[in-house]
């Protein structure tokens, strides 16, 4: 993907990141390799003050994913 980074930072100081994904499909299938054909992977966090970022994969040849930033009611 373009526009996204998956990583993780390991006690010791070190980092792993998840690569080789250039599609939305290719990132999906590594990150659940036994899902049932799923349409998209959503990450949402809220914080605080309501605000909600959402980032969606879409489980085709896409090769960015859409952000969005809303405030929530």
């Amino acid at each position: 993907m373009k526009n996204l980074r998956l990583f993780a930072t390991l006690v010791n100081g070190e980092q792993i990141e998840l690569s080789d994904c250039p599609t939305g499909r290719d990132l999906i299938r590594a990150l659940l390799p036994g899902a049932s054909k799923p349409k998209a992977l959503v990450i949402e966090a809220t914080d605080k003050e309501g605000r909600v970022v959402r980032i969606v994969v879409s489980a085709d040849e896409s090769e960015t994913a859409k952000v969005s930033i809303t405030h929530e009611s």
